[in-house]
């Protein structure tokens, strides 16, 4: 865990897990991460249009799909974020406390998840 002032795609270069992913995993990610799909050939990433070239009907459609897959996941972000110790500041010098409380904030949203039985949509 990062704060947020920090690039998505630059600290995903730093810690370098794109080549441990295997090539027949897609990766679905935001517009964030430009230039993942020169690192990972199984990447789907949402097509930007600009004024001079605007997005095709399928283009929308490819990008409507792709975000339907991206809520699911930002939902999730959002749920383990409920756990007030995941948004604020963390001053406590402990080694690997920040993933320790990660992982339970992760638990209860699972739990969570699972009780009150809400279903995935794909």
């Amino acid at each position: 865990s990062k704060n947020g002032r920090r690039h998505d795609k630059r600290l995903l270069d730093k810690v370098d897990i794109i080549r441990h992913i295997p090539p027949e995993v897609t990766i679905w990610a935001d517009t964030g991460f430009q230039g993942i799909d020169k690192q990972h050939p199984n990447t789907q990433i949402p097509k930007k249009g600009t004024r001079k070239r605007p997005l095709s009907p399928e283009q929308k459609q490819e990008n409507k799909i792709i975000s339907g897959i991206r809520i699911t996941v930002e939902h999730a972000i959002a749920g383990i974020k409920r756990l007030g110790c995941m948004t604020q500041i963390l001053r406590n010098r402990r080694p690997f406390i920040d993933d320790t409380f990660l992982l339970l904030s992760a638990g209860l949203w699972n739990h969570e998840f699972r009780t009150n039985k809400k279903t995935l949509y794909f």
